[in-house]
């Protein structure tokens, strides 16, 4: 049974996320659900814009922590996360997050990967990696809302109210309380209105002049080596002959 909902109208295509009993929490599945549904839409000429939501009242709790999973399967859930992160970050169509209710961990990936967010006055955002052994966070976030901030969202792990998001620059519109994804879609409307052309450019300029595809890229292969090693932050140290590397390990050499 799918857990998503995919809508278009008006070259704007809304994926949402349904599993309200589990606050929309990412399982392998899901994962694997939304990857594809992201590439239909990319390879969609008629879709001028994706907007990611969440049925209820969260628009993620993040990773599934209910899902039963081995070594293998669990290297497989991250392999899956880190590919639908660069897929949002990379994608040559516009991307929108539409957020109410709690954005939490892998949900606040999600979002921070789209190019705009919008947020109603319930939403909240947390990216608990440090709390939960999980070096994430701070490829996407350093460009969205600075270094010094980003590493206060990270490193301390704190929950911050759409308010402070909107303030520090992570969410780029906040409207009223029920209303995120009509704002999202009409915006999604101008965007789809625009050259399309001129647009998939205007997002490579963005990607080269931002770095954004390389810190995903990083972050996503050390999330998969720190789950192959069985969480062994070694796997991740600087390996022979790997002076040089900034951020060090073979996992982080790309």
């Amino acid at each position: 049974m799918s857990h998503l909902a995919v809508t278009t109208y008006e070259h704007v295509r809304t994926i949402r996320l349904e599993r309200p009993a589990q606050r929309n929490a990412l399982n392998t599945a899901l994962l694997g659900e939304l990857l594809d549904a992201v590439g239909e839409a990319v390879a969609d000429d008629d879709v001028g814009a994706i907007i990611l939501t969440g049925v209820g009242a969260t628009f993620s709790a993040g990773a599934d922590v209910d899902e039963d999973l081995d070594g293998p399967a669990t290297v497989r859930r991250m392999e899956l996360f880190g590919a639908l992160f660069e897929a949002l970050a990379t994608s040559p169509t516009p991307t929108l997050a539409a957020v109410a209710g709690p954005c939490i961990g892998g949900g606040a990936e999600l979002a921070a990967a789209c190019d705009v967010r919008v947020a109603d006055t319930t939403a909240t955002f947390r990216f608990p990696g440090a709390a939960l052994g999980q070096p994430v966070g701070a490829a996407k976030l350093v460009g969205l809302v600075g270094l010094g901030a980003a590493k206060d969202l990270v490193l301390t792990a704190r929950t911050i109210t759409a308010e402070e998001a909107a303030r520090i620059g992570l969410v780029q519109h906040l409207v009223a309380d029920g209303t995120a994804l009509a704002a999202a879609r009409d915006l999604g409307g101008q965007i789809a209105g625009n050259d399309p052309d001129t647009v998939r450019y205007l997002k490579r300029l963005f990607d080269r002049f931002s770095g954004l595809s390389d810190r995903v890229g990083v972050e996503a292969d050390a999330l998969r080596s720190l789950a192959e090693s069985g969480g062994d932050y070694r796997a991740l140290l600087p390996a022979e002959g790997g002076v040089g590397s900034w951020a060090g390990g073979h996992a982080l050499e790309r």
